[in-house]
């Protein structure tokens, strides 16, 4: 299936190809990323799919900038066919994804044998794909032979064996684990009357997800594939193949697997710290139809009927999302008057400026704009989506900032949110009190500097700050956030050591491990969990693994309030000593100096730039910053499996 609609889309998608394989061969990352994404968008074919995989083959060694992930795929169907594609979208997102197959239908053998190639290739995520006949045979076939029987023993007893796999999945591996839910047949066994029956078969598979949603709530860090979603946007009789399913155990139609393996991809993305963060919007043509300085600030499309309601939709959509945790923020080439008198009068307006956390309208360059947001919020580049419905201000923003992902939006203001929906670019695999509330930390953090601005000293500006620290063991409320910062905290995180849900979770119930939330309220208000602290405790020695800060609160000295409880614990211990590493990369550079510049004696450093640090707790550990008000919990909550 193309998406290409030009009478040159063949020519299109040739041309794109040969620009990916130049660029992987180049040692062009970013631009490989770039053009692999959009070769895929413009045409999620196999044979796209399958040169991106080629040429990423042959080039891999030029490109270690890619993020490496290790994924293992157990299903109950020929999910080989997904590889090329789950490759392929993997490069499209900056990541080099590396796959080891199951056999088809021999899921449940390889999670229950310990011996299995599934543990002795140690991935990173496993994927459970399984459909549902094959899960539960009674809910689909022979449905009506089986309705009268009562099932609820027979789902208890399947309940329990999708239970018993991923324990055993979680204690033998602290992968990420993703299972599909269940599709529904094309046609219900009960015909038109299935819909509104309570004991028809869309009923019975409804009861079926609800338990795997409590299942997956249940056991630690696993996250379910909405594989019944995905069937529905593109319809039942589109997604499978009834002779494959029959002839080669291949149920799902061959256009439909780039879907289903971008679809993983969201999650890949999402554990590897890829997420986006902020997205930056044009407004003329895209938050309204027309141009405001020519229009006027009631003359543009905007309101309740077509086109005006498909942008006030896009507003609302935009609005969700930032509902979500995504930051918003608006470039523009524009008069600032005529931008806020829109803002101001017209009553249609979904969206309002404090709904963005930076704002840039003027007649500079886009990519200048989008530049100064990033520096401004403190954010990278590539955590910033940028969406213009102009071609050639997103080819002029594509150019000069080859980190930014890049969405030109379509003529028809109806299909905007699709577009901007359908990669998930901002999907991530949790959704924190801190997500919801980011928006508003990130104008709590612009008051804070506007203060330090008009402070008569560094000290005076903490202290009028009023900061209080909680350090908390990692519990069961706050595990979910601990793993989202690891995965995502790149700038002041001193080893940008990735963990899992179940990684953090094996490491808090060890009580040679410390592992530490640390949470942040100052005068503006409440900014949560903002750093995370592991550590381990061996023989006289604690050793740091991780310490990352979140950046919205870099330059406060909560760090040496981190090394400081990190001394203290140690004393406790009965330690003599604490350590710690710098693993350097292109965006740590503010964490790099942490341990020099608290009195740390500098051990080694390896010929990659990793250095190592040793300090005496009890002959000349950090002291407490005076300005911090601190409360430090001793005890967590149960963990589960």
């Amino acid at each position: 299936m193309t998406n290409l609609s030009r009478p040159d889309a063949a020519d299109s998608e040739s041309e794109l190809r040969a620009r990916a394989t130049a660029a992987l061969e180049g040692a062009d990352t970013l631009s490989a990323v770039q053009v692999a994404r959009e070769l895929l968008l413009a045409a999620p074919t196999i044979r796209s799919a399958r040169a991106l995989r080629v040429a990423l083959a042959a080039q891999r060694a030029r490109h270690p900038g890619l993020k490496p992930i290790r994924v293992a795929l157990v299903s109950s169907f020929s999910s080989e066919f997904l590889h090329d594609h789950l490759v392929a979208w993997g490069l499209g997102s900056g990541l080099d994804v590396d796959i080891y197959q199951a056999g088809f239908g021999l899921f449940r053998q390889e999670i229950l044998d310990a011996a299995s190639g599934l543990y002795r290739y140690q991935p990173d995520v496993v994927v459970v794909a399984v459909e549902g006949e094959d899960w539960f045979p009674p809910a689909y076939r022979d449905f009506l032979r089986n309705m009268d029987r009562d099932s609820k023993a027979e789902v208890e007893g399947w309940q329990n064996e999708v239970v018993t796999l991923l324990r055993t999945l979680r204690n033998r591996t602290t992968a990420t684990v993703l299972i599909h839910n269940l599709a529904s047949p094309a046609y219900g066994a009960l015909g038109a009357a299935d819909a509104k029956h309570s004991d028809g078969q869309y009923a019975a598979v409804r009861r079926l997800n609800d338990v795997l949603v409590s299942v997956a709530s249940e056991v630690t860090d696993v996250h379910l594939v909405d594989y019944a979603g995905l069937v529905n946007r593109h319809g039942a009789l589109n997604w499978y193949d009834a002779r494959m399913r029959h002839y080669a155990r291949a149920p799902i139609a061959g256009p439909m697997q780039s879907f289903l393996a971008a679809e993983y991809v969201k999650f890949l993305r999402a554990l590897r710290g890829l997420a986006k963060k902020c997205l930056v919007v044009d407004l003329d043509n895209t938050l309204w139809g027309g141009v405001v300085g020519e229009d006027g600030p009631l003359g543009v499309q905007l309101g309740a009927t077509y086109p005006g309601s498909a942008f006030a939709e896009f507003q609302q959509y935009l609005l969700g999302l930032r509902a979500r945790g995504v930051i918003l923020a608006i470039a523009s080439k524009n008069n600032p008057g005529d931008v806020d008198e829109i803002f101001a009068a017209n009553k249609a307006m979904v969206l309002a400026p404090q709904h963005f956390a930076a704002i840039e309208v003027h007649w500079r360059s886009k990519s200048e704009s989008v530049a100064s947001i990033a520096t401004r919020l403190g954010i990278g580049l590539e955590h910033v989506v940028f969406v213009d419905d102009n071609p050639a201000e997103c080819e002029e923003v594509r150019r000069n900032l080859p980190a930014v992902t890049v969405v030109c939006l379509p003529p028809q203001p109806e299909r905007f949110i699709d577009v901007l929906a359908r990669e998930g670019l901002f999907d991530t695999v949790t959704l924190s009190v801190e997500d919801r509330r980011r928006g508003d930390l990130y104008r709590q953090r612009s008051q804070a500097e506007n203060m330090r601005a008009s402070a008569g000293s560094v000290e005076d500006y903490y202290r009028e700050l009023r900061m209080q620290l909680s350090f908390a063991p990692v519990h069961q409320a706050s595990l979910a956030r601990a793993a989202q910062l690891t995965q995502k905290t790149n700038q002041f995180n001193v080893t940008t050591r990735r963990s899992t849900e179940s990684d953090i979770s094996r490491r808090a119930r060890d009580p040679g491990w410390i592992v530490t939330t640390i949470a942040v309220r100052d005068r503006f208000g409440d900014h949560g969990i903002v750093g995370v602290l592991m550590a381990k405790h061996t023989g006289d020695v604690v050793e740091i693994d991780t310490l990352l800060l979140s950046c919205r609160v870099i330059g406060r000295t909560i760090e040496t309030a981190m090394l400081a409880h990190v001394c203290d614990c140690a004393r406790a211990r009965g330690a003599t000593a604490v350590t710690g590493t710098v693993i350097p990369t292109a965006r740590n550079d503010p964490a790099r100096d942490l341990f020099a510049r608290h009195g740390f004696a500098k051990m080694a450093e390896d010929v990659d730039g990793t250095t190592h640090w040793r300090l005496d707790p009890v002959q000349r550990g950090v002291p407490w910053p005076e300005w911090f008000e601190r409360a430090v919990e001793s005890a967590a909550s149960e963990l589960g499996d």
